[in-house]
């Protein structure tokens, strides 16, 4: 997906209370008891905003998510996050490393940015990119193209794009993505020794192309 220290020089603590008198302890105490009136008072009229208590269900709903697991417990390390951009829709979403998000999530936002359909996205994609990420110490990863529908997969080789006739990423099976401040040949030298599929590199673009496909390699614009 966002200080400085201020000392204040003063009278020790033994000329504060050698210049304490009777007098100033009551004044003291006074001032405490109106404080805590106050705060009483104050607490009293949050509960009075907070309305009757929900129902059972209406608590229970409230207690759940369906976008964020339950918090760390005190004390325990923070999850790492890597952040993935959608480069077309400009959504952006959190992957913890060690869990991954759900797979409806997912294939939500790799949907296809033309039809704005998704479809099923193979679930080692995601798994892909975080690991480039890892790997080149990055907590962000710009997503070019997830799932291409076939019917915008079609407009675009009519435009005279570089895309298959039967790509895999109409089958849901393919990613283009780049880590930013990380040069495209580099990228692409990582991802061909993963040999998890077919690897493409595109340098005037700035971005490679992963699948789960058969092992090959080539290079576009």
């Amino acid at each position: 997906m966002t200080e400085g220290d201020r000392s204040i020089a003063g009278r020790g603590p033994r000329d504060s209370l050698a210049r304490r008198t009777p007098c100033g302890v009551i004044r003291g105490a006074t001032v405490l008891l109106a404080v805590a009136g106050l705060f009483g008072l104050l607490a009293g009229t949050a509960s009075a905003d907070a309305g009757p208590p929900l129902a059972k269900k209406d608590r229970a709903a409230r207690a759940k998510s369906t976008r964020h697991g339950p918090p760390p417990a005190p004390g325990s390390h923070p999850a790492t996050l890597v952040n993935l951009y959608n480069f077309w829709t400009k959504e952006w979403l959190a992957v913890d490393v060690a869990a991954g998000p759900p797979h409806d999530t997912v294939d939500r936002f790799l949907r296809d940015h033309f039809t704005n359909k998704p479809a099923a996205m193979e679930p080692r994609l995601v798994a892909m990119v975080v690991a480039a990420a890892t790997n080149f110490h990055s907590d962000v990863v710009d997503v070019v193209s997830g799932f291409r529908h076939p019917k915008y997969n079609l407009m675009l080789r009519k435009k005279g794009h570089q895309v298959a006739r039967d790509s895999e990423h109409s089958h849901g099976k393919a990613i283009d993505f780049f880590v930013p401040n990380v040069a495209a040949q580099d990228l692409h030298a990582w991802a061909k020794a993963q040999k998890l599929g077919g690897v493409g590199l595109y340098p005037e673009s700035g971005f490679v192309h992963m699948d789960v496909g058969p092992i090959r390699y080539w290079s576009g614009e």
